[in-house]
């Protein structure tokens, strides 16, 4: 099939969604689909960052075809993206929707599927059913431009069972739900690279470390863990792995940030939280390795439309997180993960110390969460897409 994407973020941006754009599209392109991507202008993918290219110049990448023309994702990048699919001739459109990936501000990307009617397929990745900002005061509407999308699109894709029941029960569009694979690959790290790393953060043998994967947002429950941390005892630590707020949202990211900087002063614990800053793929395995248990505190609970989590997942860590929204099969509390409730830092310190002071518990859960991983390996993810993109092409 000859595929497009449409995706408000790609690397290097710093975020899941282009993350997981460009994943899907190797594994598409490996099992012999023709890839095209269309995202927001200034992109400069790694390895081609030291050419001289005017803006909204064609890249040709490896496994695809990379169109960096979007300068805002306003009504004039619509008609821009429809000349593009008329020229290309697709069979199938895939809309990769976050509403922070696109700034928020406008519902002209909503319209996407409406504008491409009778023109192409088009099937949406729903990575979040959040509602776009819009306006102030945009009331219903904000909640209606995700309806509308979802309306009028060939299909629908979602990563987790919280959000296909909530679309089924809005739209009749025909809608799958496809998890999402680990945004970092899993490596063989040798007991010397995980010595070196615990070296560099300055810990000692005794030390417990925590780990906390992916960009700080207020919904993924960072502040809970450090007010769990200050009630634990001082040979506790945690590290933050990754960029701190990516490349969307970044206001309210940053603004969440300070304010989990100030608690950090305020208890007196600087010397036990430590920030690894982006750090390429190589370098993120080998810190994720690292951790004795890794806690993501998500105050929506655990759902597989996190990439940090089956992350967490692929490189065989014990996993603390909170109770799914929504039943969630694969993830089994005791078994290949361990579940607090949600917002609330007693409890999860209290789990905390419970696994720390239980190492073969911990490995149990890791190899175990190994397992489910397995599950969501990007071949597998791939075949999954193209099937139903044929299917709704139909």
């Amino acid at each position: 099939m000859k595929i497009g994407f449409v995706t408000g973020e790609y690397p290097p941006m710093q975020g899941g969604v282009g993350a997981f754009t460009q994943e899907l599209a190797k594994a598409l392109a490996e099992q012999g689909h023709d890839i095209h991507i269309m995202t927001r202008r200034g992109i400069q993918p790694p390895g081609l960052s030291d050419a001289k290219r005017k803006p909204g110049e064609l890249f040709h990448l490896p496994f695809a075809q990379l169109y960096p023309f979007i300068n805002r994702w306003r009504w004039p990048s619509i008609a821009r993206i429809a000349d593009w699919v008329l020229r290309h001739e697709f069979d199938v459109v895939n809309i990769q929707y976050q509403p922070a990936a696109y700034n928020m501000r406008s519902a002209a990307i909503n319209l996407l599927p409406w504008r491409l009617k009778g023109v192409t397929t088009t099937v949406v990745t729903f990575h979040d059913l959040r509602v776009p900002y819009l306006f102030p005061k945009a009331g219903w509407l904000r909640q209606t431009a995700v309806n509308t999308m979802a309306r009028q699109a060939t299909g629908v894709i979602v990563t987790n069972a919280g959000d296909y029941q909530a679309l089924t029960a809005r739209v009749r569009t025909p809608i799958t739900q496809i998890p999402i694979g680990s945004n970092i690959k899993a490596r063989e790290v040798t007991p010397a690279e995980v010595t070196a790393v615990r070296r560099q953060l300055g810990l000692n043998v005794s030390d417990c470390l925590l780990g906390y994967f992916g960009f700080l947002h207020e919904s993924k429950g960072a502040d809970r863990l450090l007010q769990a941390l200050a009630e634990l005892p001082k040979h506790v630590h945690v590290v933050f792995i990754g960029g701190r707020t990516g490349s969307s949202d970044e206001a309210n990211n940053q603004a969440f940030y300070e304010q989990l900087e100030a608690f950090i002063n305020e208890r007196s614990l600087s010397n036990r939280v430590h920030w690894t800053g982006f750090v390429s793929d190589y370098e993120a395995s080998a810190y994720l390795t690292a951790v004795d248990l890794m806690v993501l505190p998500y105050r929506d609970g655990a759902s597989l439309r996190r990439g940090t989590l089956t992350a967490a997942l692929a490189h065989g860590r014990a996993l603390l997180t909170t109770y799914p929204a929504t039943p969630t099969p694969e993830l089994i509390h005791g078994q290949n993960s361990w579940f607090v409730p949600p917002d609330n830092p007693a409890a999860l310190a209290e789990a905390i110390q419970y696994l720390l002071t239980d190492p073969d518990l911990r490995q149990q859960l890791g190899q175990r969460a190994t397992a489910v991983a397995d599950l969501f390996t990007w071949d597998k993810i791939a075949a999954q897409t193209a099937e139903f993109f044929l299917a709704a092409s139909r």
